[in-house]
């Protein structure tokens, strides 16, 4: 027994506490009158979801980390089994510790055997969700139909990620769905989720905090990185030559001395014996990609590298996304399946990709756009977007002609899912890439 004269009180706080509480007992007589409380343990119900798992796994994770379960019950086909394990690793780098079960495997075009499997993974199961996004058409309905049949015993989720929401019938028979609007910083949506989910290994531990501390940039190269977006047109000249500066060393003629002391606090360059001339440095904070040296990433660095660097620097710090990557390396060591992402952002429940190019022929426009449409489905399945960002002011571009190319570019990019932004849009990138992301973008 517990006694408290605040007794009104005690019967509040312990409202949400998983005790089972009783009416307050009066006492009479004795050394102890009063009020009383009798409290008794009582385990709380476990919260299991069921999903289905087919190619595209984010539906599956976002249902998962809104709702919380404390265990997933993975249905899925003998050609996607694979997907239990990458469907793990996407909720585990999001911190969520909920125990995925081993699947139950189903034939997917057949609604009997879909039916049936179902409803024996969901019997005798207390506190059940189904969310029935996932899986083929008849996997889905089968769901449902399981679902429904069940009554009140059962709940029913669906995600709609083209309007950010998550329905969710208390009692599907019903079919009366409350609206609950996705908060993707509430669920832990980062880029490594989305990386994940989508069947990518990364160079990283898979932590989340050896992923994040992989792919930020050091403050030095943010500062280096600022100082040659804003490097004069006569500094040019200087800074490629530094670029070329690993067998012999070379002394800037027009350089800003300040400039040259960022570079060199940043490990881009280092003094040679000759008074005023530098080397490419011999180490690097930049990360080398395949087998580059240090020289070489430096020397990548100066010659364009930096854009990568200050844009991410420019969506991490004047933006507000969920979560932003640098110079990730997918797939490494995999023969065909290795490729190199410039800027990742996480952000709306979407996954963008930004590609940096320095100039740009305006005659190869039409190719890199399919290809990054192409490449960025590859690597973000149906919630991948992208962002072609080009270091040039339009009206570099003279002619009528070359206008006329790059406004049908412009539309094109976006018939092809992504964005082509310019130096002209240099100063609200990340609002634009912002508005970019809020956009609707159907996922199929």
């Amino acid at each position: 027994m517990i006694y408290d004269p605040a007794i009104s009180r005690l019967e509040t706080d312990l409202a949400a506490a998983p005790w089972k509480v009783s009416r307050p007992v009066d006492v009479r007589g004795g050394p102890r009158t009063g009020r009383f409380l009798i409290l008794g343990y009582t385990q709380p119900k476990m919260k299991i979801q069921l999903c289905l798992l087919s190619g595209e796994l984010m539906p599956n994770v976002i249902g998962i980390l809104h709702e919380r379960p404390d265990v997933v019950i993975p249905v899925t086909t003998m050609e996607f089994s694979a997907q239990v394990a990458r469907l793990e690793a996407a909720l585990r780098a999001a911190g969520c510790r909920a125990e995925v079960h081993d699947p139950v495997t189903v034939l997917p075009y057949d609604l009997g055997d879909c039916v049936q499997s179902i409803r024996r993974a969901c019997k005798e199961v207390e506190s059940l969700t189904i969310n029935w996004t996932g899986g083929t058409k008849i996997m889905s309905h089968a769901a449902r139909t399981v679902a429904e049949s069940a009554g009140a015993r059962v709940k029913a989720l669906y995600v709609n990620t083209t309007d950010r929401q998550v329905l969710v019938e208390e009692n599907p028979s019903n079919r009366q769905p409350r609206v609950e609007m996705l908060d993707t910083a509430r669920l832990g949506l980062n880029t490594l989720v989305h990386i994940l989910a989508a069947g990518h290994r990364v160079t990283a531990d898979g932590s989340l905090d050896a992923f994040r501390s992989a792919h930020t940039p050091a403050p030095e190269l943010e500062a280096a990185a600022e100082a040659i977006v804003d490097a004069r047109s006569w500094e040019w000249p200087d800074l490629y030559k530094l670029s070329e500066a690993d067998g012999a060393p070379y002394r800037p003629q027009r350089m800003d001395h300040r400039l040259l002391q960022i570079l060199e606090t940043a490990k881009i360059i280092e003094r040679a014996s000759q008074s005023g001339a530098f080397f490419l440095a011999r180490e690097s904070l930049a990360l080398p990609f395949h087998l580059n040296s240090p020289q070489e990433e430096n020397a990548k660095f100066i010659k364009g590298g930096y854009l990568e660097v200050f844009l991410w620097s420019q969506l991490k710090h004047r933006g507000a996304f969920d979560d932003v990557a640098w110079h990730i390396v997918l797939n490494p060591g995999q023969q065909g399946r290795v490729t190199e992402l410039d800027v990742a952002v996480a952000s709306e429940g979407r996954f963008l990709v930004v590609e940096c190019k320095g100039r740009v022929d305006l005659s190869d426009l039409a190719d890199l756009i399919e290809e990054q449409f192409a490449r960025t489905r590859r690597i973000g399945r149906l919630f991948g977007s992208w962002i072609l960002y080009i270091h040039q002011f339009k009206n570099a571009y003279h002619t009528h002609r070359d206008q006329s190319i790059i406004a049908s570019q412009e539309a094109r990019a976006r018939e092809y899912g992504g964005m082509l932004l310019w130096h002209d849009d240099l100063a609200e990138f990340p609002i634009l890439v912002a508005s970019f992301l809020n956009e609707k973008h159907p996922t199929g």
